[in-house]
């Protein structure tokens, strides 16, 4: 009788230490919870993704979550939000619209009570190209009369890239040149814009190129007059009586310091050495260096009349 009273003593004792052991540990070390804010999502496996010809729409967009974390005060206390990785696998998505769970790693000993949001909503679709001419777009106000062109374009296409709902979108790649300073000769560097066709621009699309180089041609216009030039004298029997080209002027175009010194375009050098009889036909313009035609052909038609020099009477008297 006394041993049995003396196991149950054991036993009871043995139960009172759990007790009191779970108790102390609970007290000194209990499980709290803990909340974490705007912890980032990962979007794991999106190079997967584009190599197989998808895309997120909006892919720059990011992500956060709020986790509510449970474990003992001793793991938790010391928890920072960097310690915590949220993320959603998307190596095996297709097209349309995706709702992906959010996976919540924690350190070892620390549990995930909730995660507000505990998905995301991705936009995935095909990934396409399109190629586009560079268009310039150049202000009326900077021409003010002068006659403005392209001397050098590099590059002159572009490849855009992204989501078709965006590159179905797309009409064109224009440049603006809305500044006089752009039009002094040399290379600039301008910004290339993607754009629909009401000219809106469209984001979130790759291009091969970010901008282009570009310089211009700036001329001025004026009329001159055209003159017949010859060389070589006429018959000694004869004499020239008049001489026209048709058109009698022209508009030219040149760089200003050239069209201000200009006041007059010759033919192309036309031999009349020994000419006797009238003389008519198409001869070309003999145009200066920096001096081109911008109304008009680089032809003229010319006539030359002559006539048979008089003999005085006294010449013919002195002939008998």
């Amino acid at each position: 009788m006394m041993k049995n009273n003396d196991n149950k003593l054991k036993i009871l004792s043995v139960i009172v230490a759990i007790f009191m052991w779970t108790f102390v540990i609970n007290s000194t070390n209990p499980t709290v919870n803990k909340v974490f804010r705007s912890i980032p999502v990962v979007i794991k496996n999106q190079e997967n993704l584009e190599k197989s010809g998808y895309v997120i729409v909006g892919g720059d967009q990011s992500f956060t979550t709020t986790v509510k974390l449970k474990g003992s005060r001793e793991k938790i206390i010391g928890l920072k939000a960097e310690n915590i990785y949220a993320s959603v696998d998307i190596s095996d998505l297709r097209e349309g619209i995706q709702s992906l769970s959010i996976k919540v790693d924690t350190p070892s000993g620390v549990s995930v009570e909730n995660s507000d949001p505990n998905q995301i909503n991705l936009n995935i679709q095909k990934l396409i190209t399109k190629k586009l001419p560079v268009n310039l777009t150049i202000n009326d106000n900077i021409k003010d009369g002068r006659i403005v062109e392209v001397n050098d374009l590099k590059p002159k296409e572009i490849t855009v890239k992204g989501p078709a709902s965006l590159i179905n979108k797309v009409d064109r790649c224009e440049v603006k040149v809305d500044d006089l300073n752009l039009l002094d000769g040399k290379v600039h560097n301008l910004n290339l814009q993607v754009v629909d066709r009401s000219g809106n621009p469209i984001g979130d699309v790759k291009k091969s190129d970010e901008d282009v180089n570009i310089s211009f041609k700036v001329y001025e216009t004026k009329k001159v007059k055209i003159k017949l030039n010859t060389f070589g004298d006429v018959n000694n029997l004869y004499e020239e009586v008049s001489r026209t080209v048709n058109p009698e002027s022209i508009v030219i175009k040149a760089p200003e310091s050239v069209i201000k010194e200009t006041e007059e375009i010759l033919t192309k050098p036309l031999n009349i050495n020994g000419l006797r009889y009238n003389a008519s036909g198409e001869v070309e313009l003999d145009l200066p260096e920096s001096v081109e035609i911008y109304n008009g052909e680089n032809k003229v038609n010319y006539k030359i009349e002559m006539r048979k020099i008089p003999i005085p009477k006294e010449d013919e008297n002195d002939k008998q």
